[in-house]
């Protein structure tokens, strides 16, 4: 068997592209494989993927093609240019099995069409988001590193799904000489974002360092540090003089060293499918202190093999923070530690986590499923004709409203007749009301909702937020980013599901 393993992202590094890649590195010790990493539209690939692939001597290539995390961000005209590419590549290679991450619709279609099994890696989205699935153009076969969000993609979607923990990096766990009582580091991995929730675990681990003098607690913080959120972050820890006990470092390619200096790992994610950073983190004997995030409580428990707050505040992660400088004060952490080790073994040691995919593997194999490519012909005769609706649109140098036409033509499927609410009327909120009449000819648009502005818009009445009477048989289309999950959280409070009444617009 010759696998070939695509990669996600042509720039940038995260949790899923590295899982697929240490997943290759530990079946080329039983399989032929080849790495192959995503190029933009000017033939930048992505180095870093590449520089990994080099130590660990696998062999790679690169391809134009793009991937999706959830179903709204498919830019299915575009992403359907790669099939030639995939195809052709496949043949010269022969490559007997796909192994893909993401939403990666080239790849299932060459999967259908020269009948090469596919398996694709993909994690956590919300279940409202399953409701903007356009079709049965995705593999059958699904890899996941949790039970929770195993059993949403097989319930969502009717795959066959399995959940495999991620890989140890190492053979054995790093054991340290000893552990330390009066100076702790944490170490923090993965880009610095609000997801990541960095913000509260800097909160956390300041008011903790308060409580705990003699004892000298040190927070360092690896992951890209080029977005708004991160400089808010470092701003903060500036500001409050905290300089002196938290450090950023950006991205790090090589981990090691932090992870061989410091004395337990810091998790306080709050959307997470199962965090490799943990497995890495065990693997040199950390101590694990988490929030209780998706696959997190499915392993770790408190005060068994680590440290679980009850929630994701400040106050619950500062507890859990002290819980464990308790424990590494009077001796007991060396109980922890025996109690992660057992868990190590069982769920993330490389032979086992080699003889579960390979498991898997055969059965993809001997199953020997394959659907046909019709719909996704059904699929590109409605995005044609999405397209066409939208080719005047005035777009207002908005230019990536045209990766959307997939997800705008769901929502012309959806909003066929009905009133509608425009929530934001500003520039966006403008280019949704244009989008709307073109695609949605037969709803009606109701008015702009918009805490500042008064009298019409676009010659359409702009209410108060609290003037406007929520029902399930109307649709709210919130046009901005910013504070977008805030708005989002208060319709469902009235009552409404996003993807149903709630759209995310433009």
């Amino acid at each position: 068997m010759k696998i070939a393993y695509f990669l996600d992202v042509p720039k940038g590094f995260g949790g899923a592209g590295n899982l697929l890649l240490q997943q290759a590195v530990l079946m080329s010790e039983l399989y032929d494989v080849i790495v192959v990493i995503p190029a933009d539209e000017t033939g930048s690939y992505n180095y870093e993927y590449a520089k990994r692939c080099e130590q660990h001597h696998i062999p790679y290539t690169w391809i134009e093609y793009s991937t999706a995390w959830n179903f709204m961000s498919i830019d299915y005209i575009e992403y359907m240019k790669s099939v030639v590419s995939i195809e052709e590549f496949a043949k010269k290679e022969n490559i007997t099995f796909f192994h893909s991450v993401q939403l990666n619709i080239a790849v299932e279609y060459v999967s259908r069409k020269l009948k090469i099994p596919h398996l694709m890696d993909i994690y956590q989205l919300r279940e409202d988001d399953f409701r903007l699935c356009p079709g049965d153009i995705y593999s059958h076969y699904h890899l996941c590193d949790s039970i929770l969000y195993s059993n949403l993609w097989n319930k969502q979607l009717g795959v066959d799904s399995r959940y495999i923990r991620p890989i140890a990096i190492l053979d054995n766990i790093r054991k340290k000489a000893v552990y330390s009582k009066d100076n702790i580091k944490l170490l923090m991995l993965g880009v610095v974002c609000p997801r990541k929730n960095q913000m509260t675990a800097i909160k956390a681990v300041a008011q903790s360092a308060a409580l705990i003098a003699p004892i000298k607690l040190e927070l360092n913080i690896a992951g890209d540090i080029d977005n708004y959120y991160a400089e808010e972050c470092i701003e903060y820890v500036k500001v409050n003089k905290l300089d002196q006990f938290i450090v950023f470092h950006d991205f790090v390619s090589d981990i090691t060293p932090l992870l061989e200096s410091c004395d337990c790992l810091l998790c306080a994610s709050t959307d997470e499918s199962f965090p490799s950073s943990i497995v890495e983190a065990l693997t040199y004997d950390l101590t694990i202190i988490s929030t209780p995030v998706a696959g997190v409580p499915e392993v770790f428990f408190d005060k068994n093999n680590s440290f679980i707050s009850v929630d994701f505040t400040v106050e619950g992660i500062k507890d859990s923070i002290l819980e464990c400088l308790e424990y590494y004060k009077n001796g007991k952490i060396i109980d922890i530690h025996k109690n992660a080790e057992k868990t190590w073994l069982s769920n993330f040691e490389r032979k086992t986590v080699r003889k579960q995919i390979d498991l898997y593997y055969k059965y993809i194999s001997a199953n020997g499923y394959f659907r046909d490519n019709k719909e996704f012909l059904n699929i590109e005769k409605d995005v044609k004709q999405t397209e066409l609706l939208l080719h005047d649109i005035n777009d207002d140098g908005e230019k990536w409203i045209y990766t959307k036409y997939l997800y705008y033509t769901l929502v012309r499927k959806k909003l066929k007749k009905g009133k509608i609410y425009i929530w934001g009327a500003g520039k966006l909120g403008k280019l949704t009301f244009e989008i709307l009449k073109k695609i949605c000819p037969d709803t009606e648009i109701i008015a702009f909702i918009d805490r500042y502005k008064e009298g019409s818009y676009c010659e359409i009445p702009v209410i108060k937020l609290e003037d406007v009477q929520f029902d399930q048989s109307s649709f709210y289309c919130i046009s901005f980013a910013s504070g977008r999950d805030e708005a989002i959280q208060y319709l469902v409070d009235k009552g409404l599901a996003l993807n149903t009444q709630i759209w995310c617009m433009p």
